[in-house]
């Protein structure tokens, strides 16, 4: 029943988690697309108007369009439409994998410039290309000229004319989405972080919530400065892109590290030469950028078959394990692995034989289904270790710990007095009594358990109100009492008196009379003197015995 119930927990965990996601994820996308919307009713769209000349012939085209290269180099578009009235506003159309250069009567409007940091295909594909028109304009003839052709043809999108905030908002309202699960993945690192750090302080294990810590903050990192929006209206696009490459490098590190946290996964020293292999690629692809020997996006194939080797591998190590011991979150971890690679292998090749702008949203998509089920499976372990740290507090507690009165037991008296000769010169003397209760045995035997039972209690209520303000008291066998009091402010006259007095008022209401016998010792003598542990205990031992015999012969039941 009891593991029926926590499967249950797990699996309801997990539900609500990727729901928490689902939802974020789709409250972006309605939010974008009304966003998205509402920009578009101020942009004056250019799809119309536009035309080319073909041997000295004009083709007429409507945008989006693709165009054949015919194996000419440049295709040269022009559009008629520009009025006064657009004067001051800004051009925007998406890609600059044609470096297209948008001019107006000849004046430069947009020129792509591939110095700053030199950018593929796919790259240049998400790049905005925007271009402000001459506030003293009066209208003209667009005309855009694009330069490299891909795979033999020109794929044009469509051109926007609006003001500089508008196309400025558009932009932001189209990588609202990634930016949106960038910026939720980086809050999540820095929640993952503190939990990890929480269950260090708490001497828990903390090993999975920093990796996942440090996986959601690269990823977080790589989707902010690999966004297009973000690397268009920074000041340092070169650095911003240097960034993202360097996190892409890195990506799955954390992910090797938390492969080595799940069961016996340790044992197998292959990850540790994967976590190697990532950052002696890092280290060698920054030399070789910096020397000039080759720019980043030319290594960024090796990056990918690394990424893909690796997250296999430790795929298939999960999977080794889980036929050793098919348990859930071995199982729900080698999902996660497997998830991630499909998604890595698809945007690959959406990457390389496509030249598809969109690869990274395939991947991100990956990357947030294998969080989605590490995270599931890091809150259930942690629920699971809590719940284990609990119960092993819990049997600690009670194996130190007498369960009738709630007093310390023998255990830790005796891990007391052991050491006490390292504590006594804090103090100016301390005080050790040995209590007994007179004539237990009897009252279990002649009138029951219960009553003996309540008697022990009220004992230990006694003995607490008198020596526990400024000492401990511990019951350390059946009828046998022992109580620690430091530097006490009375003689042991007075304590006795005092213990006299909360017996009294017990027995007044209680049809069972409690008699307690008890013994004192100073662990100084009248002169100051340390006694030893031995001598300290046999002097209150003692004590107490002479005056059980003495209590014993003049009571009776």
């Amino acid at each position: 029943m009891k593991y029926n119930q926590k499967k249950r927990g797990q699996e309801l965990e997990m539900f609500l988690f990727i729901i928490v996601l689902t939802v974020f994820a789709a409250v972006l996308g309605v939010v974008a697309k009304g966003g998205k919307t509402q920009t578009m009713e101020q942009f004056r769209t250019l799809s119309s108007g536009w035309y080319y000349i073909e041997n000295g012939e004009k083709t007429e085209i409507s945008l989006p369009a693709v165009i054949k290269a015919d194996g000419q180099k440049k295709l040269v578009l022009y559009n008629d439409n520009i009025t006064e009235e657009d004067a001051g506003k800004t051009i925007t159309t998406k890609g600059a994998q044609h470096e297209p250069e948008i001019r107006l009567n000849d004046e430069i409007l947009y020129q792509y410039e591939n110095s700053a940091f030199p950018r593929n295909t796919q790259m240049k594909s998400k790049l905005d290309c925007d271009g402000e028109i001459p506030a003293d304009s009066r209208g003209g003839t667009l005309t855009v000229t694009y330069s490299e052709p891909q795979r033999g043809e020109y794929e044009i999108a469509e051109y926007y004319i609006g003001s500089g905030s508008t196309v400025t908002l558009y932009h932001i309202e189209c990588s609202l989405v990634i930016v949106g699960i960038a910026f939720c993945f980086i809050v999540l690192s820095l929640i993952a972080f503190l939990t990890a750090v929480y269950l260090k302080i708490r001497k828990m294990p903390a090993g999975r919530f920093r990796d996942v810590a440090l996986f959601l903050f690269i990823c977080g990192t790589w989707l902010i400065t690999d966004s297009p929006v973000i690397q268009m209206y920074t000041s340092h696009p070169a650095a911003t892109c240097i960034i993202s490459f360097y996190m892409f490098m890195i990506l799955a590190v954390p992910m090797l590290h938390f492969a080595q946290e799940v069961r016996n996964m340790k044992k197998y020293r292959i990850l540790n030469v994967g976590i190697v292999l990532f950052y002696f690629n890092a280290l060698i692809q920054g030399i070789l950028n910096y020397l000039g020997v080759f720019e980043f996006i030319d290594m960024l194939f090796v990056t990918h078959i690394l990424l893909w080797i690796w997250v296999w591998i430790s795929a298939v190590l999960l999977w080794k394990e889980y036929r050793k011991d098919p348990a859930k979150d071995l199982r729900n971890i080698m999902a996660a692995y497997t998830i991630v690679s499909v998604s890595g292998i698809l945007a690959l090749v959406l990457y390389w034989l496509f030249q598809i702008s969109y690869y990274g949203a395939i991947f991100a998509l990956g990357i947030l289904a294998f969080l989605v089920l590490i995270l599931a499976d890091a809150v259930a372990n942690l629920a699971e270790n809590i719940h284990f740290r609990t119960e092993m507090q819990a049997y600690e507690r009670l194996m130190k710990e007498d369960s009738m009165t709630g007093m310390p037991n023998r255990e830790p008296f005796e891990k007391l007095i052991a050491g006490i000769t390292q504590e006594a010169h804090n103090y100016r003397n301390i005080l050790l009594v040995f209590m007994d209760i007179i004539h237990l045995r009897r009252v279990n035997h002649e009138i029951g358990r219960t009553a003996g039972d309540e008697m022990v209690i009220a004992a230990a209520r006694c003995m607490e109100a008198v020596f526990g303000e400024h000492g401990k008291c511990y019951r350390i066998g059946g009828d046998e009492f022992a109580a620690v009091v430091y530097d006490p402010d009375a003689d042991t006259d007075v304590f006795s008196e005092r213990l006299d007095e909360q017996i009294r008022n017990y027995n007044r209401n209680s049809k069972y009379r409690l008699s307690v016998a008890r013994g004192f010792s100073l662990i100084r003598d009248e002169n100051g003197k340390m006694k030893s542990v031995g001598e300290w205990k046999y002097e209150a031992d003692t004590e107490m015995y002479q005056n059980k015999e003495k209590e014993e012969g003049s009571r009776e039941l």
